[in-house]
C-alpha cells in the first residue's frame, strides 16, 4: 500500500513499483529556491558539518511545491511519504534533520518557519533523527497552549534504524480557524507510532500547506552536533496525497 491511509483524493508519487511514478528531479518537485540541481537520492554530510549556513555545508535545503496537479493549498489534511537509508556505520550523534511538510499564510511568508525563526503566519513539520536513531516530529507552530502538548511525545526508537530501507510517513491536518483541533500523526513501516490531536496548526483560514521542506542536516544549531565523519543517507519513494480537501 502506497500511503498508509484510505481515501485519497489526489496524489503523485516517484515510486518506482508504481505503474504512474514520476522521476525524482526538480521538475517533478517543483524547487522553488534558488538552490537546485542537487542530488535528491542521497545527502552527504562532511566531517564537521551542521545546519546550513556553516561551513564546510552538508545535506540539503529546498523548499519544493511538488506537481501543480496536487495543489496542497486546496488540502485540509495531506499524508508525505519517503523512504530513508542510514547506512550501517552512520553516526547520528545528538540529531540531525529530515524532510516534512511546511506551510502558511502565502507563498513567500510560509517559508519563514525555520532556523530558529517563528511565527503564527507559518508551520513546519519535519522530522528529526536523535540519538541512536530514535526518530522524532519537530515543529515550528504557533505559540500557544494547545501546542504544548505535542512537547510530552517522546521520540520512538525504532524511526530510524540503520542498515534498511525504512518508509516514513507524516499526515498532517489543518485545525480549524481559531480551534485547537488540528492532528500530526507520523507512520513507519505502514504502522502509526506518534499521534498528536487538539492542535493549533494555523491560526486563520488563511494558513495552507504550501509544499515540501526538503531539508536534512546535523544539527541543531551548535558544533556539538556536527558529523564526525564524511557520511551519507540515502532517499527514496518520495509521494504526496491529499486525504481531505479544505
Amino acid at each position: 500500500m502506497l500511503f498508509p491511509v484510505p481515501d485519497f483524493s489526489k496524489s503523485w508519487t516517484t515510486c518506482s513499483d508504481s505503474s504512474d511514478a514520476l522521476p525524482l528531479d526538480d521538475e517533478t518537485l517543483v524547487v522553488s529556491t534558488d538552490k537546485k540541481d542537487l542530488p535528491h537520492n542521497y545527502a552527504v554530510f562532511p566531517k564537521g558539518s551542521y545546519i546550513p549556513s556553516k561551513d564546510p555545508p552538508g545535506g540539503l535545503s529546498f523548499y519544493a511545491s511538488g506537481p501543480e496537479e496536487v495543489d496542497l493549498t486546496t488540502a485540509k489534511e495531506a499524508t508525505f511519504r519517503y523512504s530513508v537509508f542510514f547506512p550501517d556505520d552512520f553516526e547520528h550523534v545528538k540529531g540531525g534533520k529530515l524532510p516534512g511538510l511546511y506551510g502558511g499564510d502565502d507563498a513567500e511568508n510560509s517559508k519563514s518557519c525555520s532556523g530558529g525563526r517563528r511565527d503564527t503566519s507559518c508551520f513546519s513539520i519535519r522530522l528529526m533523527w536523535r540519538e541512536e536513531g530514535s526518530g522524532e516530529l519537530y515543529t515550528y507552530l504557533p505559540d500557544v497552549d494547545a501546542n504544548k502538548k505535542q512537547c510530552d511525545v517522546p521520540p520512538e526508537s525504532h524511526c530510524n534504524p540503520t542498515r534498511k530501507w525504512t518508509t516514513v510517513s507524516q499526515r498532517v491536518k489543518l485545525n480549524d480557524a481559531e480551534e485547537a483541533n488540528g492532528e500530526m500523526e507520523l507512520f513507519v513501516g505502514g504502522d502509526s507510532v506518534i499521534k498528536v490531536t487538539g492542535l493549533e496548526i494555523r491560526d486563520s483560514d488563511k494558513g495552507r500547506m504550501r509544499g515540501i521542506i526538503m531539508q536534512t542536516f546535523f544539527g541543531g544549531s551548535t558544533p556539538d552536533y556536527a558529523s564526525p565523519k564524511d557520511q551519507s543517507i540515502y532517499f527514496g519513494d518520495f509521494s504526496m496525497a491529499i486525504t481531505e480537501e479544505l
